[in-house]
């Protein structure tokens, strides 16, 4: 921790002076991307300071992008704080990582074919007993959890995708080169939710925590809704960018 300065006789809160100290360490180098910062217990037996001093540097730094915390294994620098702007681009999630320099991977955690969903079958213009796919994944950057989605499609308009396997598969490129149905637009809304206790785990963020929850209808060139999926977001790993256009006059 020799990276660390606080200075008790300073006008600088303590807090303060702690976060600047590590943001400092992880600009300069010395701290590097999954580095495992110490503990509020070690940094308070340390540098004599109390736990609210340490959980305010720790919470600034986390909104601000540059640390996060894992349930149960701890706190770590995060240089791969995903940027993401859906207004601007419809790209795959494998391609969107890459560009970025992060490594990508997918774990697939259930599929299924259902035959009734009040709340989805409604969206997709599904009757009662018509089939339609619904698979659970969590997308992962640099073995960090970046965000878990349910999909679900109609299999009467995409006959057979079951047979898919999307850990590996882009869905959008699967809907283009096999079905010759190329995605033409998708509209997504953005709420905050507090995340359930079972996604809490699988995002490795603590219970009660606030993620963003985004859900995205994609669309054909004729209109017709291919795809409803919901996500959420980590706050502490993802940012959404907004660009407004003004009209011309």
């Amino acid at each position: 921790m020799h990276y660390i300065t606080i200075n008790k006789f300073s006008s600088v809160p303590l807090y303060a002076q702690l976060k600047e100290s590590i943001k400092k360490a992880i600009d300069d180098g010395i701290l590097k991307d999954k580095d495992k910062l110490p503990t509020e217990e070690e940094l308070c037996n340390t540098f004599n300071v109390s736990r609210p001093v340490v959980r305010q540097a720790y919470a600034d730094l986390i909104a601000q992008g540059a640390i996060v915390r894992m349930k149960g294994k701890g706190t770590f620098v995060i240089k791969n704080f995903i940027r993401r702007n859906f207004f601007n681009e419809l790209s795959n999630f494998t391609g969107e990582m890459e560009r970025k320099g992060i490594v990508p991977r997918t774990k697939i955690l259930n599929v299924e074919i259902l035959t009734s969903e009040p709340r989805i079958f409604p969206l997709l213009n599904l009757n009662e007993e018509s089939p339609c796919l619904h698979f659970k994944r969590i997308r992962y950057g640099d073995d960090v959890p970046i965000y878990l989605e349910d999909t679900y499609i109609s299999l009467i308009m995409f006959p057979g995708l079951e047979k898919y396997d999307f850990a590996v598969n882009s869905l959008y490129s699967v809907f283009e080169r096999d079905y010759h149905l190329p995605v033409a637009k998708a509209y997504n809304t953005f709420n905050a939710q507090v995340v359930s206790d079972i996604d809490a785990v699988l995002l490795e963020v603590k219970k009660k925590s606030a993620v963003h929850r985004v859900q995205t209808f994609t669309y054909d060139a004729e209109n017709k809704l291919m795809e409803y999926s919901i996500a959420s977001f980590p706050g502490d790993r993802n940012q959404f960018d907004i660009v407004i256009r003004r009209d011309k006059d």
